[in-house]
């Protein structure tokens, strides 16, 4: 892959903002010709305790801070593009988590790039984005979107034929039953990217083709997480899943599947 053009920035926590005194806790990295932009923060506060003695309410406060900002990464994703539209947003920022002035970096695989620069600028164990990180980080921007009143999580369906039950995080109803199923698909592993797209796009179509007894006809889509927006496995995986009728969203810009929801999907029923 040809190396391009990215900007990072460094993550500081600065708990005095008189004093000024600040310790790397995280870095942010944008690459817009990929459609990336993702931070790494680091998982504990032992490296602020270690300088600032942080510890009871304010530990808690940071990690608040941390997760907080995480989730404004997530939603500000669509947003920010550019390194202007990059550099407003590290203008903005006015409370004890801090960013410095964007840095050129040349990049050749994202998430490569951004583990590479968390080591040699903030080093520490950082936090895992695991495959529960990904409903998460949706979950912010549905909620940011303010389509989350029209979303079910963690809904249950009997999956016919396999004679077993699957929970799909998110659901909303527009006259169908969509299910937002979340998955994510491996950096350079075309063929195993090509393997998961089969999975769901059998269980997808075993969906379709039996509507629920509680929801009705149902629709299943997935919601895809690439390494990068030019990633050569995409088109191989929406392929896969358009035989079943199941439709593919990219996690990097979800602009159209919020705006089908916040225009045809019906509110969120209670639940017993």
């Amino acid at each position: 892959m040809n190396p391009v053009k990215g900007h990072y920035s460094i993550v500081q926590y600065c708990p005095d903002l008189v004093r000024r005194e600040t310790v790397n806790i995280g870095v942010v990295l944008l690459v817009p010709e990929r459609a990336f932009l993702q931070t790494r923060m680091v998982a504990d506060n032992e490296r602020v305790r270690h300088f600032f003695g942080t510890t009871g309410d304010d530990a808690k406060l940071l990690s608040e801070f941390k997760k907080s900002f995480t989730a404004r990464i997530e939603a500000e994703h669509r947003r920010l593009t550019t390194l202007e539209s990059f550099q407003k947003f590290i203008d903005t920022r006015g409370n004890q988590i801090q960013l410095t002035e964007p840095a050129f970096v040349k990049v050749r695989e994202c998430q490569e790039t951004l583990t590479q620069l968390f080591d040699q600028l903030v080093g520490g164990r950082a936090k895992q984005r695991n495959r529960e990180s990904f409903p998460k980080s949706l979950q912010a921007r549905f909620e940011a979107g303010k389509v989350a009143d029209f979303i079910e999580t963690n809904v249950s369906i009997s999956v016919p034929i396999l004679d077993r039950e699957t929970k799909i995080p998110f659901a909303f109803q527009n006259g169908a039953f969509h299910l937002l199923q979340p998955v994510v698909f491996p950096a350079d592993k075309e063929e195993v990217n090509f393997n998961r797209a089969l999975k769901y796009s059998m269980e997808g179509k075993i969906l379709q083709d039996h509507p629920d007894d509680e929801y009705g006809q149902l629709r299943f889509n997935v919601i895809g997480r690439f390494a990068s927006v030019s990633d050569p496995s995409i088109p191989i995986v929406r392929d896969v899943l358009k035989e079943s009728n199941v439709r593919l969203h990219l996690d990097h810009d979800l602009s159209g599947l919020v705006d089908e929801i916040r225009r045809t999907g019906k509110p969120r029923p209670k639940r017993a």
